[in-house]
């Protein structure tokens, strides 16, 4: 009896000295701790602006990591749309993030900005990048992550972002004096007077049948109005114009 006892009483020293051992190994050792953050999907958010948000290091436990608050950090960065975070054993923390696309370039003051269709600022630019430039805005100099959200810059990407794929490769450039004013020019110089954003089927709608109509005929214009969709009006080139065009 006394055997068996003493027998018991060893097993259970052992397994709370296991225990003590597996909690030291999980939560103390440096086995476990931070030792690299990796990254991937991303193109234009780099490591360090993930090491700006997020303070990890050595010090950190991989397994004591809030990866909802790791997240939250880094989807503040202006280019995260979303991002998961998971823990890679022994130390590492694995991010993986997609990116929000740039749907037109702002122009505010001699500044150029990159913005995304719900308006929110992404970087500064140099080059519009094959997107088309808005004009006409009134607005401060923004810091990116931040969102735009003038009526007039409400208006005009909820109007480009109703264009079919093919009508939005062949906008250049957009302006918006006021909201009833949004304007596209077009890369073969027809400017399109589409007003506010309002009725946009049925504006969109009469726009492709006329620049159809035109094409096909090979003539060009001066203006497509489509602000009444129900009485539109194209302004033609001058004969003088058309002519030199055609040669």
């Amino acid at each position: 009896m006394a055997r068996t006892k003493k027998r018991r009483a060893t097993m259970r020293a052992l397994v709370a000295a296991g225990v003590a051992l597996a909690v030291w190994v999980a939560f103390f050792s440096p086995l476990l701790a931070i030792k690299e953050i990796t990254l991937s999907g991303a193109k234009r958010t780099t490591a360090d602006d993930v090491a700006r948000v997020v303070d990890l290091d050595s010090s950190d436990n991989l397994l004591l990591l809030k990866t909802d608050e790791v997240a939250a950090a880094v989807k503040e960065l202006p280019w995260v749309k979303s991002v998961s975070v998971d823990r890679k054993l022994p130390g590492t923390v694995k991010l993986t993030v997609t990116e929000r696309s740039p749907a037109m370039a702002v122009a505010l003051g001699e500044q150029q900005y990159l913005i995304d269709r719900r308006g929110r600022v992404l970087s500064p630019t140099k080059s519009a990048e094959g997107l088309p430039v808005l004009a006409g805005l009134e607005e401060g100099l923004p810091d990116p992550g931040e969102r735009l959200a003038s009526a007039q810059l409400t208006g005009a990407l909820d109007a480009f972002s109703a264009f079919p794929r093919r009508l939005r490769r062949d906008v250049q450039a957009v302006f918006a004096p006021t909201v009833e004013r949004i304007t596209f020019q077009l890369s073969d110089g027809i400017q399109v007077r589409f007003g506010a954003a309002e009725n946009m089927r049925s504006k969109i709608e009469v726009l492709e049948v006329l620049l159809a109509r035109l094409r096909r005929e090979g003539r060009g214009a001066l203006y497509v109005d489509v602000r009444v969709p129900e009485a539109p009006a194209v302004s033609p080139l001058p004969l003088a114009t058309q002519d030199d065009a055609a040669r």
